[in-house]
């Protein structure tokens, strides 16, 4: 019951606005229902991706391991550096799957929660994780274009030197 002795409190949204209420919208509960199973395959598929280059890597060190014993000289010390490059290459693509799989994976999972609950906590929970797989992904794009330009930048230095040079 409430207290009549209480200040009075305003509504700044209005008595029929949707954000009055805790509860979301069926039309946005359907868009969001009708994205959940292309978000949860994209996910599925990147566990997978991720899954088999983590195989890769762990057969690249064994088949690395006992074929670098057989080799000597200078051909092992090329051998040895290529695969180490390998297996860090893939090892860290590996890692940076991980992240926005999981975020997905959260993502499809509060979908699921929402059209049950139809609650906004559950909005803003699936909301949260969509950002930070976007997040992140940003990120990783403006990492992958500096490094692009850094290595054009260098390519062009060295045709550069090249020309200069002669």
């Amino acid at each position: 019951m409430e207290n009549p002795y209480a200040s009075p409190t305003a509504n700044p949204y209005g008595s029929s606005s949707a954000l009055s209420t805790d509860a979301v919208s069926p039309a946005t509960i359907a868009e969001l229902a009708g994205t959940k199973p292309w978000v949860r395959l994209i996910s599925v598929i990147m566990w997978i991706v991720c899954a088999l280059m983590i195989t890769a890597v762990v057969f690249m060190l064994i088949a690395g391991v006992a074929g670098v014993s057989q080799l000597s000289g200078n051909s092992a010390a090329g051998g040895t550096a290529m695969l180490i490059g390998m297996v860090v290459g893939y090892g860290l693509s590996a890692l940076l799957i991980i992240y926005p799989t999981l975020k997905l994976h959260n993502y499809a999972s509060n979908i699921g929660r929402l059209t049950a609950s139809h609650s906004v906590a559950d909005l803003n929970a699936a909301l949260a994780e969509q950002r930070r797989y976007w997040k992140f992904l940003g990120i990783l794009m403006v990492i992958y274009l500096c490094f692009i330009l850094l290595f054009l930048l260098l390519a062009l230095a060295g045709a550069g030197l090249g020309i200069m040079a002669r």
